[in-house]
């Protein structure tokens, strides 16, 4: 079990009825998406934090997670920064503003994505999409294609691991080989177990007979009032520094 999974199962709320935490952290980023950045994404990101310390989920964890696209959302500003114009790239005045204005989004939205990952566990959230309505043959693909997914990581882990006992990371240039061999080989290697998961599912049966027992997570009215609160606090506050009352 990789830290995330832990943290997901160990966690204050992960016995918390799914719909619930989808209603909170869905309604947060329905938000972040769609209210002005200023003031409603300081607000979503200062909700998710105090959230977070509620659920009692790994502080070290959870920065790491909500940090971690940070260098795709600074190469998705760059263009922002610039306009082309018939000399080439120039500074655009509005860019600063529009590039600040992403990065408050993505960070209010990853932030709200990454609270409802590490605290509920992939086995809920595939029973609670089956009792949804999402079809059984979609959450029965997205269940394999995870372990496939934790197993290429967990053997990058060993190939890592048996690299660095080799001695093989003494050396910048030995540490740049042995990462480029590594990838090489976890290349081929994860379309020969592609290939073997392809041929177990055409042996297999239906996809309903793989179900396993699930226990059923009981609502709580005054967990879905609090979460309803603070989405409606969050555009209340939202209109009122925005102006938008009458």
């Amino acid at each position: 079990m990789n830290a995330l999974e832990a943290a997901a199962a160990r966690n204050r709320w992960a016995r918390r009825n799914v719909g619930e935490k989808a209603v909170l952290c869905g309604g947060l980023l329905l938000l972040a998406i769609s209210l002005p950045p200023w003031p409603a994404a300081a607000l979503i990101i200062a909700a998710v934090s105090v959230t977070a310390v509620v659920a009692r989920v790994p502080a070290g964890l959870f920065l790491a997670l909500w940090t971690a696209p940070a260098a795709f959302v600074a190469v998705g500003i760059l263009p922002l920064l610039f306009s082309i114009t018939m000399d080439g790239p120039v500074w655009s005045p509005t860019g600063p503003q529009r590039a600040a204005e992403v990065v408050a989004r993505a960070t209010a939205a990853i932030g709200c994505t990454m609270l409802f990952t590490v605290t509920t566990p992939l086995s809920e959230v595939l029973a609670w999409a089956g009792r949804s309505g999402i079809p059984r043959t979609l959450t029965y693909l997205a269940e394999l294609i995870y372990r496939m997914v934790g197993t290429l990581a967990g053997t990058a882990k060993m190939m890592h691991e048996a690299q660095a006992q080799r001695l093989g990371h003494l050396t910048r240039r030995g540490l740049l080989t042995g990462v480029a061999a590594q990838s090489a080989n976890l290349f081929v290697l994860s379309f020969q177990r592609a290939r073997r998961l392809g041929e177990g599912l055409e042996l297999r049966a239906e996809p309903g007979s793989a179900d396993v027992m699930v226990v059923d997570r009981p609502r709580d009215g005054r967990f879905l009032a609090v979460a309803l609160g603070l989405l409606v606090a969050v555009v209340a506050a939202t209109a009122t520094v925005r102006g938008w009352w009458p």
